[in-house]
């Protein structure tokens, strides 16, 4: 038999003509309260190899403490860079040693040794985090729907297979003595993910005809100059002579894979969200931002 309530006692309304205010949303970085799970808070130190700050809610690699470090202080995390590597997520929860300024009101960990509070894989926390706001979509179906990350502006965003790829039109390299770098210049052949200056990308395929071998263009690099998603280059510090004409059958690995969470509520437009400019360093919130709740 349907439901059918002939009166429905629980409706509220505003009263005609007064404020209304929207209150639900989220914050990223921050984890909802349950007292079985509020142990399984850990800290770790910020690496010594971290290229950027680091902020709550977006997704770490923790490693063992090495000898004879003092285990007291847990083990030392950086960004992830690849669904493979992410142990667990940062939380704004207790990181009392994080700092904030008029200009970047966000609280940092922004050098090597900071205390950095996270929630592991698996923990089973409810935490809020950016996300794209086309993630709408998913209301109204299975908390499993899979979804994806994006490690360039760190939000969560629709799935994204981890094969997915753009292919490389030419790569031409430029060298400096001065400074010993060598500048890069792709040429996508179509539009990629690339969204800017500080973006990561990751690259294979390419041969190198310098005596530094592919390796040196293979792999992880910064993007340090950009014009637009199919035109932008990067910087390999290498002595002279190590990279030479560069070929092969190149391609811009974009696919990051399954995130494995679950997503239990979205909200656009009324969250909380973390707006980091790599230029300035700076960090300030975005309060018109779409934040989703995941479960760890």
């Amino acid at each position: 038999m349907a439901l059918n309530t002939p009166f429905f006692p629980y409706a509220t309304t505003n009263a005609a003509g007064s404020f209304s205010v929207q209150s639900a949303g989220y914050v990223q970085g921050v984890y909802f309260d349950e007292p079985a799970l509020r142990y399984s808070l850990a800290l770790g130190t910020l690496s010594p190899t971290a290229t950027g700050p680091i902020w709550g809610g977006v997704p770490i690699s923790e490693s063992i403490p090495g000898a004879p470090s003092d285990t007291t202080t847990g083990g030392t995390v950086i960004q992830a860079s690849a669904v493979a590597n992410i142990t667990g997520f940062t939380v704004f929860n207790q990181a009392y040693s994080w700092v904030g300024s008029p200009q970047s009101q966000v609280p940092l960990a922004g050098s090597a040794g900071m205390t950095v509070p996270f929630f592991r894989m698996g923990s089973g926390v409810r935490l809020a985090v950016a996300m794209d706001p086309s993630l709408v979509s998913l209301d109204g179906g299975l908390i499993t729907q899979q979804v994806s990350w994006d490690f360039n502006n760190n939000v969560l965003q629709p799935f994204n297979a981890a094969t997915a790829t753009v292919a490389i039109t030419s790569q031409t390299a430029t060298f400096d003595a001065p400074s010993g770098t060598w500048t890069v210049v792709v040429v996508a052949g179509a539009a990629s993910l690339v969204g800017g200056v500080g973006d990561s990308i990751n690259i294979s395929g390419a041969t190198n005809a310098g005596t530094g071998g592919a390796g040196l263009i293979n792999g992880t690099h910064v993007v340090t100059a950009f014009t637009d998603s199919q035109h932008f280059s990067y910087q390999v510090v290498a002595p002279a002579g190590a990279i030479g004409a560069i070929a092969g059958t190149q391609v811009l690995n974009q696919g990051t894979g399954v995130l494995p969470v679950k997503v239990l509520s979205t909200n656009v437009g009324n969250s909380m969200t973390v707006s980091f400019n790599p230029t300035t360093g700076a960090a300030t919130w975005n309060r018109t931002g779409s934040a989703a709740i995941i479960l760890l």
